[in-house]
């Protein structure tokens, strides 16, 4: 039975507003009027002939800052002919979707067992198990969701929120999601937000190191890799790279054209006496031809150097990449430097005394004992530190916690950077800048497996680093670093920013 009146409790509103209302509201809330008065204003007063020019600078001046909307990835292929990871950025800019920078990850042959880890799919029908869809499928997926929304002004918040998901507990390897597919984003990332603030993408990264541009910029020596040995190349060689490096005080155009020169030289006797194969390209591009020591590659090297009119020690450094992980053997605790020549650790550190001492010109060895061997690093370091540059590579991978307590120890005293060893390009310049602020030298470098993306001459010139690596003067993926640094020098010469 019902006992009096039942009513629906209805919410209580204001009464809807009229279209009329509406549109005065949205007037007022993004001050369209005074925007539009203001262009009017500087019309008037300026007169410009290009006036739709003029206002279209002044409505992106006025819009909102841009923000990531997606990234897609893709298996790439790169220099080797393997695959690796490809990213796009999307951003949501001026009021649409738009694709705003695109960048891609190198690998390494020789791989220290710190390093980020590349992830494969491990099917040995496709691509030999080499296959990165996953890898690629997770920059989509699982990164940019993360991301979605977040600004490009700070590089550092994108790669922390890159790291949140990307990394297991207490680890910095990227094993959840890979490497390759965390160095991909963060080059993609900082590639877009150069490209959306319409700057150089070294000016981007040096403002994300510094927090602001410096006045002047110096370019870093190459230090470039001519003779191709270890597992860049075949043969006998135990070392991985020879390489030559010009005098510091050059400008970069006549640093590039003197190691051009020697490479060229060296290229035509190496064909004279040892055959036209002996010019066979390594996987970083310097030659590779069929030599039994160390000792071999560097007289020929001198030769070069000196027949192409310029003087070892005075005009061009020598420096060579051991990579003695390679030829470490774990178990014996020798390494086999040469062919049937094992040496211990102790006696690895007089090979090198004896090396530098035969041929002065030896300004850098990187990487000449395995990553682990830290008390003959040590060693090492004590006896030939103060005459040589001794650069970490395998040793580091580019970690800041390695770093920091390689520093404590007095491990080497330069480091060899490489963004993909750690995953992201903000990690990298923070192991670099504990380096530089130890008073100690950083070397920038590429991979063996690389694309034609030139982040790295960028970088190396953002941070300030003293050295590059990128291969030799030859394939395409090593040259287009060269000719960025190129661009750099052009445009720091233009606009006097260039530090002599």
């Amino acid at each position: 039975m019902v006992t009096g009146v039942q009513t629906c409790a209805l919410p209580i509103s204001t009464q809807e507003l009229t279209p009329a209302q509406k549109t005065q509201e949205y007037l007022e809330q993004y001050k369209i009027r005074e925007v539009l008065q203001e262009a009017v204003n500087i019309l008037l007063e300026n007169k410009p002939e290009d006036a739709a020019g003029v206002l279209s600078t002044l409505m992106k001046n006025r819009a909102l800052p841009p923000v990531v909307d997606h990234l897609v990835g893709r298996q790439v292929l790169d220099s080797r002919g393997n695959p690796t990871v490809e990213v796009d950025v999307y951003a949501k800019h001026l009021g649409e979707v738009v694709m705003a920078g695109c960048s891609s990850a190198p690998s390494g042959a020789s791989t220290g067992s710190n390093e980020a880890k590349e992830l494969r799919d491990g099917d040995p029908k496709k691509y030999c198990g080499k296959g990165t869809v996953t890898a690629a499928e997770n920059v989509t997926k699982i990164i940019s969701p993360a991301l979605k929304q977040m600004s490009f002004e700070s590089l550092q918040d994108l790669d922390r929120a890159i790291c949140r998901l990307a990394s297991n507990k207490d680890s910095e390897l990227k094993e959840k999601v890979g490497g390759n597919a965390t160095t991909a984003s963060s080059f993609a990332l900082a590639t877009a937000a150069a490209n959306l603030n319409n700057e150089e993408l070294f000016l981007y990264l040096a403002r994300q190191y510094h927090n602001e541009v410096p006045e002047k910029f110096k370019l870093p020596t190459p230090f470039c890799n001519i003779l191709n040995g270890g597992k860049h190349a075949g043969g006998k060689l135990k070392i991985q790279e020879f390489m030559i490096a010009p005098r510091e005080d050059l400008p970069f155009p006549e640093q590039l054209r003197m190691v051009a020169e020697i490479y060229h030289v060296l290229g035509n006797i190496l064909a004279k006496e040892k055959g036209v194969s002996a010019k066979n390209l390594g996987d970083e591009g310097g030659y590779a031809p069929l030599l039994d020591t160390p000792e071999e590659a560097l007289t020929y090297i001198e030769r070069a150097i000196v027949e192409a009119g310029y003087k070892p020690v005075e005009d061009v450094k020598l420096g060579i990449d051991a990579a003695a992980s390679e030829f470490y053997d774990e178990t014996t605790k020798l390494y086999e430097i040469e062919v049937g020549v094992k040496k211990t650790g102790d006696e690895m550190i007089q090979y090198y005394k004896d090396l530098i001492a035969k041929h002065p010109a030896i300004v850098s060895i990187e990487d000449g004992l395995d990553e682990k061997d830290y008390k003959t690093w040590i060693k090492m370091n004590k006896e030939i530190g103060d005459k040589i540059q001794l650069v970490g590579d395998d040793l580091y991978t580019t970690n800041p916690k390695t770093i920091q307590r390689g520093l404590k120890e007095k491990w080497c005293n330069a480091l060899l950077l490489k963004v993909n060893q750690i995953g992201t390009i903000t990690e990298a310049m923070r192991a670099a800048r504990l380096v530089l602020e130890a008073g100690q030298k950083v070397m920038v470098s590429h991979r063996s497996g690389e694309t034609c993306n030139s982040l790295i001459a960028d970088l190396s010139v953002a941070i300030g680093a003293q050295y590059i690596k990128t291969g030799s003067l030859a394939r395409g993926e090593r040259i287009q670093k060269y000719t960025r640094l190129l661009q750099i020098y052009e445009y720091l010469k233009e606009n006097e920013m260039l530090s002599e």
